[in-house]
């Protein structure tokens, strides 16, 4: 399964993306030094779409790579995308099961996740339905290991999503059915 073509990030500008890179460096630096880098930090916002804090520039490195903070930098802001399918968003989710989404895609999906089910905190739906429906039980044995077979599909977890923000997409499933009670929101 792989994202639908209409829901792929469109590619950066090579000569963006070197341009940032070069001037990532030179802002570190000048904030290291005790500077607000204002000149040089005029010059990446006027190609970034996500604004960091000086904080961000200075900390980075131990998070992510230079080209993730630059391309993450650059991903667009997600918008309600009202000709949503029910199918789409499950694509969306399938991909991050294949492990083959890059750091700066995973953050735009996960945003944009967010973005289409307002409230539903999606993200840790998908990676922590312990945390989300706040029973381990439910996916973990005495131990703490996750259980085998008690992992939710894509389409359970929207359809989770679309339950708690109040969202429902073209092309659900009339017969859907959702293992477990939709939990206290809290």
């Amino acid at each position: 399964m792989s994202i639908p073509d209409r829901l792929k990030i469109r590619p950066v500008d090579e000569n963006v993306v070197a341009r940032m890179l070069e001037l990532l460096p030179d802002i570190e630096e000048e904030l290291e030094a005790g500077g607000d880098a204002e000149a040089l930090l005029q010059q990446w916002h006027q190609h970034a779409n996500h604004r960091y804090t000086t904080d961000a520039f200075l900390n980075y490195w131990k998070s992510t790579s230079e080209e993730d903070f630059v391309l993450t930098a650059l991903n667009p802001e997600p918008t309600v995308d009202q000709e949503l399918q029910f199918s789409e968003a499950c694509a969306v989710i399938d991909v991050f099961k294949t492990g083959e989404l890059s750091e700066h895609e995973t953050d735009y999906y996960l945003n944009w996740l967010e973005t289409q089910f307002p409230e539903s905190n999606i993200s840790d739906l998908i990676f922590w339905p312990d945390e989300w429906f706040g029973d381990a039980s439910l996916f973990r044995d005495p131990g703490g290991a996750f259980r085998p077979g008690s992992e939710l599909t894509s389409e359970q977890m929207v359809g989770y999503a679309m339950a708690r923000c109040g969202r429902s997409l073209p092309g659900s499933p009339d017969d859907l059915v959702l293992p477990h009670p939709l939990p206290p929101t809290g």
